[in-house]
């Protein structure tokens, strides 16, 4: 098969049905994953998957650059992801199997897009395990030696256990690897006992942050100066800061991959998307108004802002913050400095226990995500078929679970994964924006499936006089609305596109008119879209829509509010620095590769592809000549 042959376009633009994309038998008879998960659970997946590493490092890192403004940052990726989610979960409702948006754009878009995307979350899952991992090793690593120094014990082997430095520059965490393997024991005991260690740790993460927000309001520390000005650089820096916190929030994406373990799915699904997704952002936004409200943010430092906020209120006047330059410990309780509000000194310490849950959880749901898109893409045939192995005991992907846990390991402990963050939240970024434009593309096709349903009935209960011209009447339909589909999908590439280099320019350089001309052709592609006769404002639309509904959750308002969050997706992307765009490049090149080398040869719908074109000649070689004549060769013809 030759590389971007017609052979070659056409398999990378194959797409599943609907109903292919629901069934979850591979053939194998290994059996399903097993339903069990509730509403509840999923919530706590999708606040524990977010409300992890984020909260506890993010607020500091993105302070520097958003200043006070780094909840309003908060609040714009919510606000964001709120509109993805809608979207997301009426995927989830109407396809629930694992996979989530791996799935989802392979209804979509296609088989090549598809992979690209199933990359992307391999992006975001692995690395952030292990990015959460090494941070776990070293946060507990720092508690332990200083635990150890407190009882006068040997710490030097604690110290190369947590951090050994083979030569300069370079050091490997043994550590890190501990909670891997903890969390990768948990997950092969099943889905029923992963959401009871799930829950717990969640539960204790939250009631901490709860802790902070009504320590920091409670207390009397949040004083206004250190929220003025509000927002110190230009407003660009908001968006900068959204950008840069935005892979805390891809926690709704690990509740989509758990669709095919999910009790009553279609009530479910969007409960779990929506609601962690809501939770997460009035917690994030809390926590980060008090943060930076008790204290000045060169004070917060990159790595534990929370505590640190606590801590130089604990033992500092505000007049004495504004003198410091940073959280030294000549200020932070040595033994000689008296301490000013010793319940801000308690709640400090318990909050430094209680981030290794949030951490914990953070880790454990990321590797809990991978291994479903990983079991859905080997059952599609695009990656390795042992990775559809599942426990006949437990009904797990187990073999898909061991890998993750051996590999990112092996990532937390020896690779570096510094500055990640940026590159996480752009592959995330892009996998949201082409869920929000799946939905509208799945609209347009599922109003022409349900009138060519319609037309089709009309054609079997018609006379044969009558067929032949129906036919041809429905052969011109089909056209019609396979243009108005590739229309749709141009448009949404130069949307998307457009908007993106906007907050290129805009962020980058100073520019503005060029910035204003690329938003006025968003705004025109984005018009034209929602003027779509016959998919919107048709007469068998809302009946269409009515259909549906009385199955499945519909995302409000398209395709109003999918380009709403394309248009947010786009602009946080923009705003990122060009070196994730590199990076991100790199690593989208090494994907595509792979699944020209593998995936594509190896795909179930080549192979059912390769079945249905024989299928007519075997059926009409079967059936008699008089039955032919009946039937009409027309008739046939609409299996191409």
């Amino acid at each position: 098969m030759t590389l971007l042959s017609r052979p070659t376009l056409k398999a990378m633009a194959r797409r599943k049905t609907l109903a292919e994309a629901k069934n979850t038998d591979d053939g194998s008879g290994s059996g399903g994953l097993l339903r069990s998960l509730t509403g509840i659970d999923l919530v706590l997946y999708g606040v524990g998957s977010s409300v992890g590493a984020g909260i506890y490092v993010m607020i500091g890192l993105g302070s520097v650059i958003a200043g006070p403004a780094i909840s309003v940052s908060f609040l714009a990726c919510g606000a964001a992801c709120i509109l993805t989610s809608l979207a997301y979960a009426e995927f989830a409702a109407r396809i629930p199997v694992s996979g989530s948006a791996y799935t989802y754009v392979y209804v979509a878009f296609g088989e090549c897009l598809a992979w690209c995307v199933a990359w992307f979350l391999i992006l975001g899952y692995g690395f952030t395990a292990s990015v959460v991992a090494r941070a776990w090793a070293d946060y507990c690593g720092d508690l332990l030696i200083k635990i150890c120094q407190s009882t006068s014990w040997d710490t030097l082997w604690l110290e190369r256990f947590t951090e050994w430095e083979v030569f300069e520059g370079y050091s490997f965490s043994l550590l890190s690897m501990v909670i891997i393997g903890l969390s990768t024991l948990v997950l092969l005991r099943g889905v029923q006992d992963s959401a009871i260690f799930n829950n717990a740790m969640t539960i204790m993460n939250v009631l901490v942050l709860v802790l902070v927000i009504v320590a920091g309001f409670g207390s009397g520390s949040i004083d206004m100066d250190n929220l003025t000005p509000f927002v110190p650089n230009h407003a660009a820096s908001v968006l900068q800061g959204a950008g840069l916190v935005f892979f805390a929030f891809i926690g709704f994406d690990m509740v989509a991959s758990l669709s095919e373990e999910v009790v009553n799915p279609e009530r479910n699904m969007p409960i779990g998307i929506v609601g962690s997704l809501l939770a997460t952002t009035c917690i994030y936004v809390s926590v980060s108004l008090a943060v930076v409200g008790m204290a000045p943010i060169k004070l917060l430092g990159e790595t534990v802002p929370v505590i640190n906020s606590l801590l130089v209120n604990a033992y500092c006047t505000h007049s004495e913050q504004v003198l410091l330059d940073d959280a030294t410990t000549a200020c932070l309780g040595n033994g000689d400095k008296h301490l000013i509000k010793p319940v801000l000194a308690t709640v400090s310490r318990i909050v430094q226990y209680g981030a290794v849950f949030g951490l914990t959880v953070a880790c454990f749901t990321s590797l809990m995500g991978q291994p479903r898109i990983f079991y859905r893409m080997a059952q599609d045939g695009l990656w390795f078929p042992q990775f559809a192995d599942v426990d006949p005991v437990s009904q797990v992907p187990r073999f898909g679970i061991i890998v993750t846990g051996v590999v990112t390991a092996l990532l937390a402990c020896f690779v570096p994964l510094d500055a990640l963050a940026n590159l996480i939240s752009l592959g995330t970024l892009m996998v949201f924006t082409f869920v929000d434009a799946g939905v509208i593309l799945l609209r347009v096709r599922t109003h022409a499936d349900k009138v060519e349903q319609h037309h089709h009935q009309q054609q079997q209960s018609a006379g044969r006089k009558d067929k032949e011209s129906i036919h041809a009447a429905r052969r011109e339909r089909r056209r019609r609305h396979q243009k108005e589909t590739n229309w749709v999908a141009l448009l949404l590439v130069a949307y998307t596109f457009a908007v993106t280099c906007s907050s290129v320019i805009m962020t980058k350089t100073s520019y503005s008119f060029l910035a204003g001309f690329c938003m006025l052709v968003a705004i025109g592609a984005g018009l034209v879209i929602t003027t779509v006769p016959e998919t919107w404002v048709g007469d068998d639309s809302q009946s269409t829509l009515s259909a549906m509904h009385e199955h499945h959750f519909l995302c409000p308002f398209v395709p109003g509010l999918p380009l709403a969050g394309i248009a947010c997706n786009a602009f946080m992307m923009g705003s990122l620095p060009t070196s994730s765009w590199f990076f991100c490049s790199i690593w989208l090149v090494l994907g595509v590769s792979f699944y020209f080398i593998y995936g594509i040869h190896h795909s179930k719908l080549q192979h059912n592809e390769r079945y249905a074109e024989s299928a007519p000649l075997v059926a009409m070689a079967t059936v008699p000549h008089t039955e032919i004549d009946e039937i009409g060769l027309p008739n046939y013809m609409d299996l191409e």
